[in-house]
């Protein structure tokens, strides 16, 4: 029988050992997913899927993998193989904003400005000032030429707000009008204040349709 210290020290390491083999495994899995994302930002798609794959089998209930997995479909222009992704990252987890969010970046892709107008509305549901949701709803209006109800989803978007929404909602309605200029101005004010990090997303949402963000 053990003597109570002994028991506790054995104990202690047990789980000390525990820990480190956690973070390890997270470790591990982390530094894959940088090189995955190394490989999206660098467009070698085919093997930021070979990589995914593998994490899959390591994680098969991960909705970020899968997510991720979407995203690079999306890029390969795979709609289809991308939506099941998505989907099945929601039905892991329900409520996912990433994968909810991406199967309406999908509509939008496609150009059926309705229907993504009509998904992000539906998000918007549970949190109806959420910015960036506003920014695509105005953004659906905006390039399906429904300029005048664009502008009422704008006047509802908080300025200044936690991201770069309102800028880039504005910067959309003056390129749609043909005020190049006075869109860059919008543009470059949302750098300034919020960073290129907060206005990446938007400027890959500007790039889908062709507004200079540089």
């Amino acid at each position: 029988m053990l003597r109570p210290l002994l028991a506790a020290v054995l104990f202690s390491s047990t789980i000390a050992m525990a820990q480190v083999s956690t973070l390890d495994a997270e470790t591990k899995k982390n530094m894959a997913i940088e090189r995955v994302l190394a490989d999206y930002g660098t467009q070698k798609y085919d093997e930021a899927l070979e990589r995914l794959f593998e994490l899959k089998d390591d994680y098969p209930g991960d909705p970020l993998i899968l997510n991720l997995m979407g995203s690079v479909y999306t890029k390969k222009l795979n709609y289809q193989k991308a939506e099941k992704a998505f989907r099945q990252a929601l039905d892991i987890e329900p409520g996912f904003f990433p994968a909810a969010y991406n199967l309406g970046e999908l509509l939008f892709l496609q150009q059926k400005y309705a229907l993504a107008r009509q998904y992000y509305e539906t998000m918007r549901a549970t949190d109806h000032r959420h910015e960036l949701l506003q920014f695509k709803v105005a953004l659906c209006d905006i390039m399906a030429g429904e300029t005048v109800r664009a502008s009422k989803v704008m006047n509802t978007i908080k300025y200044p707000g936690d991201s770069p929404s309102w800028y880039y909602a504005h910067a959309a309605l003056e390129h749609k009008q043909g005020n190049t200029a006075k869109a860059r101005e919008y543009v470059r004010g949302a750098k300034f204040v919020y960073g290129p990090e907060k206005t990446a997303l938007f400027d890959e949402s500007f790039q889908l349709i062709g507004i200079e963000t540089d």
